[in-house]
């Protein structure tokens, strides 16, 4: 059985300011991201981890590169880009108070995963879903039985929630007024069923 652990990466400038980053603000993180990480290590040591995958992002690097300094033998580090962060468009950089004037009702699509940025520029749901599964069903199929850490971002992490909500968080991070906080670790064992649902989700 292959068993993943998503891992959202320490916490950025941006993230500290409730600043939206996407894909086009790539911030390193900040000094609390860095403790944020710091933190997990012990956590990620008892995972047993045989390799380690993120994002292009530099958030998501720098969380995978840290995490990997502390660890006796350092994991294998893949990228994949189809788990960075949402394309928010032209929403890039801005606080909250301006995303609810420019977009009432944001969160609840967000939290009903109807999300569309195109109009400013970026994604909507179905293409980060379409993106999102097939690098998880690549990555478990060119994994079998193995324990893989994943690297990566809220709105990769949200869209799997949705729609497997029996995910499991087995780390809170600090940010207890976030639902999905900065270094927040995820465990999800990999059935056959799992993956027909995920196929199931993916278009042709």
């Amino acid at each position: 059985m292959t068993t993943l652990f998503f891992i959202r990466h320490g916490e950025t400038p941006s993230n500290s300011l409730h600043v939206r980053q996407g894909v086009h603000i790539d911030d390193y993180l900040n000094t609390q991201g860095i403790l944020q990480i710091e933190k997990i290590v012990p956590i990620v040591k008892e995972l047993k981890l045989d390799v380690l995958i993120t994002s292009y992002l530099h958030r998501a690097e720098e969380s995978a590169a840290l995490l990997n300094q502390k660890l006796e033998k350092p994991l294998p580090v893949i990228h994949d880009f189809r788990l960075h962060e949402r394309d928010f468009g032209s929403l890039t950089g801005k606080k909250m108070e301006e995303w609810d004037k420019l977009l009432p009702g944001h969160a609840e699509f967000e939290r009903l995963q109807t999300y569309d940025y195109r109009p400013y520029g970026g994604e909507n749901t179905e293409d980060v879903r379409q993106r999102s599964l097939t690098a998880i069903l690549d990555l478990i199929t060119n994994n079998p039985d193995k324990r893989v850490g994943i690297i990566t971002h809220n709105g990769v992490i949200r869209l799997l929630l949705f729609h497997f909500p029996e995910m499991p968080r087995i780390y809170r991070g600090k940010d207890t007024t976030k639902d999905i906080a900065n270094t927040d670790i995820y465990e999800w064992e990999i059935t056959d069923g799992k993956i027909a649902n995920i196929k199931s989700l993916i278009k042709g």
